[in-house]
């Protein structure tokens, strides 16, 4: 069982983007995307200039297809309204739910 956990502060492009790159290179770990926000990462410019000017449809702003984060393995997650830093120290990160997250050595 592999127990390394990666953990990707923002989810925007790029992290949504690290996220898909690390399952299609064959990363095995638990991966957790923590992002400020209650959707799932989005496409910022198609968002603003596209969708909410009705020219493109709503399935067009996810960076990834809907259910990605739960579906390509079980250890897969997105980590909702985090916005505190992480602390180096002891390599966790403070989160508004109850709790930590921790990511491996």
């Amino acid at each position: 069982m592999d127990t390394e956990h990666i953990l990707i502060a923002g989810g925007g492009l790029a992290g949504a983007t690290a996220a898909k790159t690390l399952r299609s290179e064959g990363f095995q770990g638990r991966i957790t995307v923590v992002c400020a926000e209650n959707e799932q990462p989005y496409l910022r410019p198609p968002l603003s200039k596209e969708f909410l000017l009705g020219k493109a449809g709503e399935d067009t702003v996810p960076v990834l297809a809907a259910g990605w984060y739960g579906r390509t393995t079980s250890n897969s997650s997105l980590a909702r309204r985090s916005r505190l830093p992480i602390l180096p120290p002891t390599r966790c990160i403070c989160d508004q739910e109850p709790g930590f997250r921790s990511a491996s050595s």
